[in-house]
Formats: C-alpha cells, structure tokens, sequence
C-alpha cells in the first residue's frame, strides 16, 4: 500500500511538472515582447561580454537597472554564453512602448531559462504538496511572468525554497535551517520585495518558540538562533549581489531609494492611477491581454479556494499563511501595483487553494461516493433517515457550486471578451466591469 501510494506521488509530481513545462513553453512562443524585457536582455547581453571577456570590474560597476538586483541578469547571461554576439539593443525611455523584436534566438534561450526556473518552483512545491502545485503550474500570471525575460522567476523559486527548507529543518540548526538562510539571500539578491518570505519565516519561528516561562529570562536563547539565520541571509544576499561590492551600505541604500522616488514620481505609475485594491483585482481573473495563449484560466477559483483553505492550511502550515498575508499587506500598501508584483504571494495563495480544493470540493464528494457505492443498503439506511441526508446538503453544495463555476465561468467570461474591443489600452476598465458593461449595451 505504502509503495503504491509512493508510485502514485511521483506520478503525480511528474505530471504536474510536464503539464507547468508544456504550458510556459507555449507561453515563450506566443507571448509578444513585454515591457522591461528589452532592458533585461540588455543587461544580459552585457554580462554574458564581461564573463566572455573575464571583464571582472565591468560585472561589479554596471549599473545598468541598478535599482534592482543584477543576479537575474546575470543568470540570462549566462544563457546566452553558448550564442554569437547579437546587434546590441537599444537603450530605449522606460515610457516607451515595449521593443517590437528582440534578437533571435537570444530571447528564446533567455524566455526558457526563465521558463525552466518556473517549473522548478512548481516542483519545489510539487514535493510539499502536488496539488498546490499543479494550481501553480496553471496560474496564467505565474506562467506569463516565468515565460518571459523578467526578474520575478528566481527569485520566486528560492523564495519558495527558503520556506520548504525552513519546515524541513524543524526549527533546529542543521543543513535545512543553513540552507533556509541561503536560499532567502538569494531570493533577496533576487529581488528585493521577494524578501517578504523571510519574514514570513521569522514570525512563524519566533511565534512557535515564544517562551512560555517569560521572556526576559529566555530572551537570548528565543532571539539567537533567528538572529544568527537572518545574519547568513544577509551574508549570502551582499555576496550573491557584485554591485554592493565596493560600497554595500551606500550602493545598496542608493538601489532601494530609487523605488521610493520611483513611487512618488513615475509617470507611468500616476498614467496608471491603480487603486489601493488593485492586488485583489489581479488575483480575480486570469491574465487578459494575449487570448489564446493560456489554455486553462482558472485564476479566480485559485483564489475563491484559496480563501476556503486558509483556515485548514493554518492547522497544518501557518507559515504559508502568514507569509501570504504579509506579502498581501505589502502589496495593498506599497504605491506600484504591476501584476508581476502578486508573484510575491502565488506559491502560498496555491498552498491555500489546494487545501480549499481537498476540504470543501475533494473529501465531500469522496465521501459522498463512499457513501454511493455501499449500494442498496446505504441508500436505504438514507432513506430511513432523511434527517442526516438533509445535513449533508450544505457540505456537498459548495463543492457542486465550485465545480460548475469553474466549468462554466471561464467560457461565459471569454465569449464576453469576444463580444468586445478589449485591448491593452482598456486594461484597467474592461477588467473593473467594463467587459460586462460593454456587453450589457
């Protein structure tokens, strides 16, 4: 029984691993030229010259894109180190629209580099939970914002790796706690929002460790292990970021000052005008801007079971909850509201969503069949007692709703789309109402 169980989990990881692959490959093949990506194949471009030429110094002082963290671009460099040289891109306003083209086939390999991190972060997760997993895989934001050439994949996957390793240690140091702290310095060298996880894991640590006898006279003994975990963070984070370097505190100072200024004076942020709820909007739908390309758009039932799920997966792994609430508060109140930003809180919002699915949709109707397959006698004892039939309704009802919401809702909203002009210039009202509204008139 145990190995059958053992071969059916593999399966089902191997699965959920090729259904995330076959989806973000036809992502990097369908997807038009984004913004941001000229810039970050820019950057990569030059990296992979400085490696080639063993340009050291030219690694450390470009501060191209400074206000973010080079490791994602030198990740696509080294993806492009097997290629020829291509014309360098140009260096265009970051108001202007995004590139028409970009070179051939140095998107391709830097696209499948971003693509094959994003499967790895859904096998990350396939191996806590396949389920939450596979809900993953099919996220149109996690699979547009992980098939393109964008900073959000690696650091997604070591901000993932940095939770699970974290649960596998046990709170004890050991070679998963060690490796919790390097994956949360990479995750921060990745990008610095993605850093959100790390507090996550210490709200959790210090929560399950307070002691129980007062604190003042275990207070070292609660803070230190924390403490000495967030120094290899950070120690891993100033030696995965070349740029800090030569001058930590004032490169790094200068780096996260920028995204402050950038809030409060961007045009592009005041064009937008999002409100302060903008995050909620992005979860509620799937991507709307490339139809046809994202086979399964089931965003909002990601969500709806996510919000069932949260107090079971609570009993089992708070960790995860704090760590999407933490990442929500931060988007709600931070100014910027790009979609790419709710990658900070896709791996737990599907952690969340899969105990939804297995609480409100799974173990009813597995219980209900259970109940069917009993045959005459089951029914009977049923019929002699209407009462209990009667008290099953309501948990088999949300499960029935789910299921024909799913089924339904996505084809209804699609056909809607259809009925209408929708484009990237009607972003933010088709998807505040203006879909419906349109088809209404």
């Amino acid at each position: 029984m145990k190995r059958s169980k053992s071969l059916l989990r593999v399966f089902a990881i191997l699965a959920v691993v090729a259904v995330a692959f076959a989806l973000r490959a036809r992502a990097v093949a369908m997807l038009p030229v984004d913004y941001d990506e000229d810039d970050y194949l820019l950057a990569a471009q030059h990296y992979a010259q400085a490696l080639v030429e063993k340009n050291w110094g030219e690694i450390i002082n470009y501060d191209y894109n400074y206000e973010h963290p080079p490791l994602p671009k030198l990740i696509y460099g080294l993806a492009l180190l097997p290629l020829p040289e291509s014309a360098a891109i140009a260096d265009l306003p970051t108001s202007a629209a995004p590139a028409r083209s970009l070179p051939h086939p140095h998107v391709e390999f830097a696209r499948y580099t971003a693509a094959i991190i994003g499967v790895l972060e859904v096998l990350a997760l396939a191996l806590l939970t396949p389920l939450a997993a596979f809900f993953l895989a099919i996220d149109t934001w996690q699979i547009k914002y992980t098939s393109q050439i964008m900073l959000e994949p690696s650091p997604a996957l070591t901000s993932v790796l940095a939770v699970l390793f974290y649960l596998k240690s046990d709170r004890k140091w050991n070679v998963w706690l060690a490796s919790s702290a390097v994956a949360l310095g990479l995750t921060a060298a990745g990008k610095y929002l993605y850093g959100v996880a790390g507090i996550a894991i210490a709200i959790d640590w210090l929560w399950a460790t307070f002691p129980k006898d007062g604190i003042r006279a275990r207070a070292v003994q609660w803070l230190s292990p924390v403490i000495g975990w967030g120094a290899v963070s950070l120690a891993v984070f100033f030696a995965a970021d070349p740029y800090l370097w030569p001058d930590p505190l004032g490169r790094l100072s200068h780096s996260v000052l920028y995204h402050g200024g950038y809030a409060a004076t961007s045009v592009e942020v005041q064009r937008a005008n999002f409100p302060i709820w903008q995050p909620f909007v992005w979860l509620s739908g799937p991507v709307p801007w490339h139809p046809g390309v994202f086979l399964l758009t089931l965003d909002l039932f990601i969500s709806l079971l996510a919000i069932l799920g949260l107090r079971r997966l609570w009993r089992k792994q708070p960790v995860f909850v704090i760590w999407l609430i933490a990442a929500l508060a931060f988007l709600l109140a931070w100014p910027v509201k790009w979609p790419q930003y709710i990658l900070i809180l896709t791996a737990p919002l599907c952690a969340a969503a899969a105990e939804g699915f297995v609480e409100r949709v799974w173990e009813p109707v597995a219980a209900w069949a259970r109940s069917a397959s009993r045959g005459k006698q089951a029914r009977a004892e049923l019929a002699r007692s209407p009462r209990e039939t009667r008290q099953s309704i309501p948990w088999l009802i949300p499960g029935l709703i789910m299921l024909s919401l799913i089924t339904l809702f996505p084809l209804i909203y699609q056909g809607a789309m259809a009925l209408t002009d929708f484009n990237a210039i009607s972003i933010r009202d088709g998807i505040n109402g203006g879909v419906w509204r349109e088809v209404w008139l």
